[in-house]
């Protein structure tokens, strides 16, 4: 009786053994296959996560572009204002009186530009922007009223070709 029962109870643990060692099995391969899951979850919101990383930085990169052109601007004023011992008092301030803000222009007819200082020389800028954008920009040298009828003529052309709203800065 006693090899009986001892048969039964080997019987009995190898039994449980099997059973122990193909649920630990199964456990494993589930946990193997969740692990995989995870990973591929994982490099997924990576990859989107970097798509937006990219598309942040460019919009970075259009707003850090429009600050420098408004510092170049800017100080291209500053200089002008401070390194011009003419332009560093109220006496002999530059005003532009003509045209005003929002004055419409002819692509044929140069508009009067009035300039309060003596000198009849400037640099005409004129954007498609307001910000003077590089590449958006250009700069005419203007020493009388007829350069600037001839030189309006490359106004119309470049306007035509990128807006049809100018912005025209003097600088003297």
């Amino acid at each position: 009786m006693k090899s009986i029962m001892l048969k039964s109870t080997f019987a009995l643990l190898l039994a449980a053994s099997l059973t122990a060692q193909t649920t630990t099995c199964e456990t494993l391969d589930a946990s193997i296959e969740n692990l995989g899951t995870t990973v591929t979850n994982q490099q997924t919101l990576v990859s989107k996560l970097s798509d937006d990383i990219g598309v942040m930085s460019e919009r970075i990169l259009t707003m850090a572009n429009k600050i420098v052109a408004t510092e170049k601007l800017l100080s291209d004023t500053l200089l002008a204002l401070t390194g011009n011992a003419a332009l560093s008092s109220l006496a002999n301030s530059v005003i532009l009186t003509t045209p005003t803000d929002s004055s419409i222009a002819s692509k044929t007819t140069a508009p009067t530009i009035t300039i309060t200082t003596a000198p009849s020389e400037y640099l005409l800028y004129v954007s498609t922007t307001p910000l003077f954008e590089a590449g958006k920009t250009i700069t005419l040298y203007i020493d009388s009223t007829a350069t600037l009828n001839s030189a309006w003529l490359r106004v119309a052309d470049f306007a035509a070709s990128n807006s049809d709203v100018i912005y025209i800065a003097v600088k003297v």
